[in-house]
């Protein structure tokens, strides 16, 4: 596969990330937004140096990003080093989404049977008002697919 030249500062915008997470947090998180909203494509090769540059961080958490996402599963490594985006047939995309509403069910079960912290409870909330914020967003024409990804994670970790 032919190595593209490094994606531009000035051709991507990236979410942004609170300034607490650590800098391998934010790249993993700026990498897989790029991904997921399109910036790189099935197959395409993305570079240390181009992905440090794009994201303003420096190459050792950049790397260590990289190595994580390919952990997820949403990157392949490649020979003799680097790594492309994985592509994904729908069927794969469906089972991913059936399984996770397996587990999932199954924890809001529990969580019912068992009950749950009032402080949990609250963070929930606040990440379904996040939520509400994101997507009244969408209305307006904003970036908001960022803030939702964000607080959707959140919510579904809590």
């Amino acid at each position: 596969m032919a190595d593209t030249p490094p994606k531009t500062a000035a051709r991507l915008r990236v979410a942004p990330l609170s300034g607490d997470a650590s800098q391998t947090e934010r790249a993993a998180f700026g990498i897989r937004d790029l991904v997921l909203r399109g910036a790189y494509r099935a197959g395409e090769r993305v570079t240390e140096l181009g992905l440090a540059e794009v994201l303003n961080v420096s190459r050792t958490p950049v790397r260590a990003a990289l190595q994580r996402l390919a952990q997820e599963g949403l990157l392949e490594p490649v020979q003799p080093s680097g790594y492309v985006v994985r592509g994904f047939t729908e069927a794969e995309i469906f089972d991913a989404i059936e399984v996770r509403g397996a587990l999932e069910g199954l924890a809001a079960a529990l969580a019912a049977e068992r009950g749950v912290s009032q402080p949990l409870l609250a963070e929930m909330r606040d990440c379904l008002r996040q939520l509400d914020v994101a997507i009244e967003r969408s209305d307006r024409g904003e970036d908001w697919l960022s803030h939702y990804s964000v607080w959707n994670a959140r919510y579904h970790d809590l």
